[in-house]
């Protein structure tokens, strides 16, 4: 089942279409949400909710809704992901998925900006590559890698890990946009219900363009999050 991880968006890892269409969704809430290792909801608690549909021809689209409050804001805001695209295995066992992304800031529609995405996935490991033509309306095109994994710790209890690099393709000198994050966690469910505990660092290369300048070079953060899927 595809889903939004806590970190807009940002990376989830591919499957394979379901057999038949179906349409699914959680809600739930998160200890913070940080979004490729930025905090994106002022280092507070927030709501989520999210819906995604998985068409039998391998066409998928979804989305999500957070309450988050980006810097320079006063207040809170709904902030919307949307996504579309296409993934199909291969005989090999190997997956392979594009799409587009749009992602969305009603008190700050200048940061409004669109992705695509490509990426692949075999055994449990998937990699990912997103480019923005505008990212967050800064005039700055910008390449985002990322790879992840999952695999069952003990019975009941899993365990993943996500890497990614954002990287500017056309900024200025001194002012290119460069940063690492890390998420490590534990997810567990017990029926309808799920609960993540993560370990996520950020660490930048530089810093950058407006956006980044929010102080250390790097920042370290525990997540918890819980949901209910229906």
């Amino acid at each position: 089942m595809r889903r939004l991880p806590a970190a807009l968006f940002a990376a989830h890892l591919l499957c394979i279409p379901a057999a038949h269409a179906q349409l699914s969704g959680s809600a739930g809430i998160l200890s913070n949400y940080l979004y490729r290792g930025v905090s994106l909801s002022g280092d507070k608690a927030v709501p989520r909710l999210s819906l995604n549909y998985d068409g039998a021809a391998g066409w998928y689209a979804g989305g999500q809704v957070i309450g988050g409050q980006m810097g320079g804001v006063p207040h809170r805001s709904a902030q919307w992901t949307g996504y579309a695209g296409y993934a199909r295995r291969l005989d090999s066992g190997l997956s392979w998925e594009a799409g587009v992304s749009r992602y969305a800031f009603p008190q700050a529609p200048s940061w409004h900006f669109d992705e695509v995405f490509a990426g692949i996935a075999l055994d449990g490991l998937a990699a990912r590559l997103n480019y923005s033509p505008d990212y967050l309306g800064l005039g700055v095109r910008t390449l985002y890698a990322e790879c992840q994994g999952s695999a069952q710790l003990i019975e009941g209890l899993g365990g993943f890990w996500h890497l990614g690099y954002l990287g500017s393709l056309n900024a200025a000198p001194g002012s290119a946009i460069g940063r690492y994050d890390l998420r490590l966690g534990l997810q567990t469910s017990v029926s309808s219900w799920r609960a993540e505990l993560s370990f996520n660092a950020m660490r930048k290369r530089r810093l950058g363009a407006p956006y980044y300048d929010t102080g250390a070079r790097s920042g370290k953060d525990v997540v918890l999050s819980l949901a209910y899927s229906f």
